[in-house]
């Protein structure tokens, strides 16, 4: 008899999130949500979580990224590799603002990949970090909450790429 296989993620600090983003992208099969109010150097930029989104960006036409980020100004002045591979993937990433004052407000930060898996922080600026990779009901409820602010939010303009 096989012992069940752990779901939980947890992260502690910088390296153990990005361990945990890479564990749910990995299990991600055509879609990802992305709700980083804050989209800080070196999130999300290691070359395992950039092959990861690489991957799911181009899986099929099924393939969708969202992302969400209270400053895609600042995250592109810092040059943030994610960004850079928006730019390249138009068609399967997209990136939205909030421009809600309430949605500005939201504090924590969530990866989902609108299945069962999830990954939350409570305070978006930190590392400590819950999820599972087995709990549908979770993440369809975070999933819900980033379809209402995406539906409201608007395109990161000043980051698309430029069709010269």
């Amino acid at each position: 008899m096989t012992e069940p296989a752990d779901t939980r993620l947890s992260a502690g600090d910088r390296t153990g999130l990005e361990a945990a983003h890479v564990r749910l992208l990995a299990g991600a099969r055509h879609r990802a949500c992305l709700y980083l109010p804050v989209l800080e150097p070196g999130m999300l930029e290691s070359e395992a979580a950039l092959a990861e989104l690489r991957r799911l960006a181009t899986s099929g036409r099924q393939a969708r990224i969202r992302l969400l980020t209270h400053d895609a100004n600042r995250a592109h002045r810092d040059g943030h590799r994610l960004l850079a591979l928006a730019q390249r993937l138009p068609t399967a990433i997209g990136i939205r603002v909030p421009t809600d004052e309430t949605h500005l407000r939201y504090g924590s930060a969530f990866v989902t990949d609108e299945a069962s898996a999830f990954l939350f922080r409570s305070v978006a600026t930190r590392y400590e970090a819950e999820g599972d990779l087995d709990r549908p009901g979770e993440t369809s409820r975070l999933t819900a909450y980033f379809d209402e602010v995406w539906e409201r939010a608007e395109p990161a303009w000043e980051i698309r790429p430029l069709g010269i």
